[in-house]
């Protein structure tokens, strides 16, 4: 719209300088060079416009002719560089799309097209990443290493293919380095910490912790959570070389975290070993009151050595009484009962879990108990048999009467500090790896069986093969379990 009004103006103006050149004729003399020339003041400028037109023409031409070896190059240089990014585009979605072949041969012509070392490096390295081969890979990103640019992505693709490759030691180290030169980077942080909990570094994992906390990289519960898994790691580590520190982590795990069990059971072991019943007892109580487990009932009936068997009971109904609806408070009435041989608090502990329509193993044999104390040895005899096809329970309810709740292997506590850190689900690795029945299996049924891969191969332990869920028959379901019963 602007142009053609400009065109417009434009003929306006022109049409009235050639009427008034025309009103206005005058007479143009010219003399050169013996040479004399007289016109019409209007043809001059006529011939004066035709001239500087076609004067302005030869220069344009003589201005290409001269630039053209120029023009050329930058033509060349400008497709060269949009093929270069047609190039860089395909290897982008091609990695994207997992066909990491395709993505390597492109990347290899974006990075022969552009001029953008750093640029092609990262695309190849991906596009290698994407294709399988970290060794390529690996190379381009130490190639990156040169370049401040690219450092910190260097050091983040070089951890990413020493995870891929099994190899901890050298993912600690890059993700090391990285967290060091900017330790406002988040990856840096999350790679160096899952680098130090692959290797067992626990102390180191600690600090890193903090400083990640520190900086916003993890939020406050989830740290809260891992720190606590972590202490605890350090007092079992610490038991039997440097007592007083065992329990000194083990008790600031506790107060971190009373919802981790594992946490209330070291503290109050190693407390107690140290003669400090009170505390224990307070941090146990704490830990019921946050989440019931079987484990804190059994170490906080032997807090004290010296007490009776009357004294042990009452202790422990006062621990079920911080949460007398919870299922692990009814099972420890129910059990302490047993155990006096009160046939009528059992029964009143054991009706809701029995009103179930699905009830436990570790219920009815609490049942069967009830049954015999009340004289009915045909009904006990029967609730044996079903609780010998009852369902399990992930609950550690089936811990030797000597023996540790808590005899976590080093993996098992790695995979801890996310499950209960992260999740706050606490895993159950005895349950999960069948190490109940396969002890209770006889060994002649196991000698006998025959020798072939379907009857001797054993399925490796999968964290997702068993999701741990509240019993069935657990009156309370969705009104609150312990970490232990969630998946």
């Amino acid at each position: 719209m602007i142009r053609l009004v400009l065109t417009v103006i434009l003929c306006v103006l022109t049409a009235i300088a050639a009427v008034w050149l025309t009103l206005n004729p005058g007479s143009l003399s010219i003399e050169f060079l013996g040479w004399r020339m007289e016109t019409s003041a209007a043809l001059a400028a006529g011939l004066w416009l035709v001239l500087t037109f076609v004067l302005v023409v030869l220069w344009r031409l003589i201005v290409v002719v001269w630039t053209a070896p120029d023009a050329f190059k930058r033509f060349r240089s400008r497709r060269r560089r949009d093929q270069g990014f047609d190039a860089l585009e395909r290897a982008l979605i091609a990695s994207a799309a997992g066909q990491g072949d395709l993505a390597v041969r492109q990347a290899a012509r974006a990075d022969a097209m552009l001029e953008r070392p750093a640029l092609s490096r990262l695309l190849t390295a991906r596009a290698a990443e994407a294709a399988g081969d970290l060794a390529a890979a690996e190379a381009q990103y130490e190639a990156m290493l040169e370049d401040p640019r690219t450092r910190l992505v260097a050091r983040r693709g070089l951890s990413t293919v020493a995870q891929a490759r099994g190899e901890p030691a050298l993912a600690l180290r890059h993700a090391g380095d990285a967290f060091k030169e900017n330790r406002s980077v988040g990856w840096a942080f999350d790679a160096l910490f899952r680098a130090q909990i692959a290797e067992g570094r626990w102390a180191e994992a600690l600090t890193t912790l903090d400083e990640g906390e520190r900086r916003g990289h993890v939020p406050a519960e989830i740290a809260r959570r891992r720190r606590a898994v972590l202490l605890t790691v350090e007092a079992m580590r610490l038991a039997l070389t440097d007592p007083d520190k065992a329990a000194d982590r083990a008790e600031r795990a506790a107060s971190l975290a009373p919802d981790f069990p594992p946490a209330a059971a070291a503290a109050g072991r190693f407390l107690a070993a140290k003669r400090r019943h009170k505390r224990a007892g307070e941090l146990i109580e704490a830990g019921w009151s946050a989440a019931p487990h079987p484990a804190l009932a059994k170490i906080h009936a032997g807090l004290r050595k010296s007490d009776s068997k009357a004294k042990r009971a009452a202790r422990l109904r006062d621990l079920a009484a911080r949460s007398p609806e919870h299922r692990e408070s009814r099972l420890l009435l129910a059990d302490v009962a047993l155990d006096q041989s009160n046939a009528e608090r059992a029964r009143a502990a054991l009706d809701p879990l029995l009103a179930a329509p699905v009830r436990s193993a570790r219920v009815l044999t609490l049942a069967a108990r009830l049954a015999r104390l009340e004289g009915d040895d045909e009904e006990a005899r029967r609730l044996l048999a079903r609780a010998a096809h009852a369902p399990g329970e992930p609950d550690w309810s089936d811990i030797d009467a000597d023996g540790e709740a808590f005899a976590f292997s080093e993996e098992d506590w790695k995979r801890m500090v996310f499950a209960f850190g992260d999740e706050g689900r606490l895993i159950h690795p005895r349950h999960e790896r069948y190490e109940a029945a396969l002890e209770a299996a006889p060994e002649t049924l196991l000698l006998a069986a025959p020798r072939t891969p379907q009857a001797t191969r054993i399925p490796e332990p999968k964290t997702d093969f068993y999701q741990p869920r509240p019993a069935p028959d657990d009156p309370g379901v969705g009104e609150g379990h312990g970490e232990d019963a969630k998946t």
